[in-house]
């Protein structure tokens, strides 16, 4: 497994401060020894907007001159503009697609493989199901301009903050529903609403099973690992099942913090030894009486 850091905690999407350059914010990841950036689809970092093609040359060139990957887009729902593909209003779903079409076009620029998917959320008085057939209609519209760049949809279910998909079995009834086969989609999971919902992690990576494509690691608050959970059993879950992909640190915001790096630092000095552990822990495991 390799490990990415959301470059959210550097930019300005969910909280303002620290604000850093992308080219700043890969510099201080690679020097710590992270293996890609998840970057967040937002201003100063990768707003789709203001990348023309000169400068996601230079993204790609900064990025790779370093040893990194860019591990996955992370698009920015929310804010003035909403962007919600379940709104009970054409004109926000309609921009809700036209931002994510150009997010899979820059993602396929920058030699990255997905694009984060969030379903939306509900509006008050708004029916359940045609919100959930909104954005099922958006799926389907947007594997549509995927599949032919090459980059997969990631389908995140965001129980902390979002209300449209709760858990993994959820995902999988919405790509199901989409007809976004495994060519273009695949199960996000982000560890802070598993914990949200007081749900298993570990049954949760074995409902996501062999449609896992990307995994959020975070702690509680928003905490590096190792905080105030014990990933151990997570990460061991993990390569049970033959998840060997990005474990993406999406820490840190929306909080005014003095000392960014101290986080991001924690979090890979815990996560490294988690991962180069897992196979002496699942031999000790597989060899207890009555396994």
């Amino acid at each position: 497994m390799k490990l990415s850091f959301n470059s959210w905690l550097y930019g300005s999407a969910f909280g303002w401060l620290p604000c850093r350059s992308l080219e700043d914010t890969v510099d201080t990841l690679a020097e710590m020894g992270y293996d890609g950036i998840e970057i967040g689809a937002a201003a100063p970092h990768g707003f789709p907007a203001h990348t023309n093609s000169a400068r996601r040359k230079e993204m790609l060139k900064h990025v790779k001159s370093r040893g990194m990957e860019v591990s996955a887009l992370c698009p920015a729902l929310g804010g003035g503009p909403g962007y919600n593909p379940a709104s009970p209003d054409q004109e926000e779903r309609d921009a809700n697609f036209q931002y994510i079409s150009e997010c899979l076009q820059l993602a396929h620029d920058l030699e990255c493989e997905r694009v984060i998917w969030l379903p939306g959320w509900k509006r008050y008085k708004q029916p359940r199901q045609e919100a959930w057939n909104y954005a099922v209609e958006a799926l389907h519209k947007c594997a549509e301009v995927a599949r032919p760049l090459g980059v997969k949809l990631a389908i995140e279910p965001t129980s902390e903050v979002s209300d449209v998909i709760e858990h993994a079995g959820d995902s999988l009834k919405l790509m199901e529903e989409a007809g976004a086969g495994a060519d273009v989609a695949g199960v996000m999971l982000d560890t802070i609403h598993v914990f949200y919902r007081g749900d298993d992690v570990r049954e949760q990576f074995n409902e996501a099973g062999d449609r896992l494509i990307y995994v959020h690691i975070s702690d509680v608050n928003r905490d590096a690992p190792g905080t105030h959970t014990d990933f151990r059993g997570a990460v061991d879950e993990l390569a049970l099942i033959g998840y060997d992909g990005w474990l993406s640190m999406e820490i840190g915001f929306p909080r005014r913090d003095r000392n960014p790096d101290g986080i991001t630092r924690q979090a890979i000095e815990y996560m490294r030894p988690v991962i180069e552990g897992t196979k002496d822990r699942l031999a000790a495991w597989r060899n207890l009486p009555n396994r």
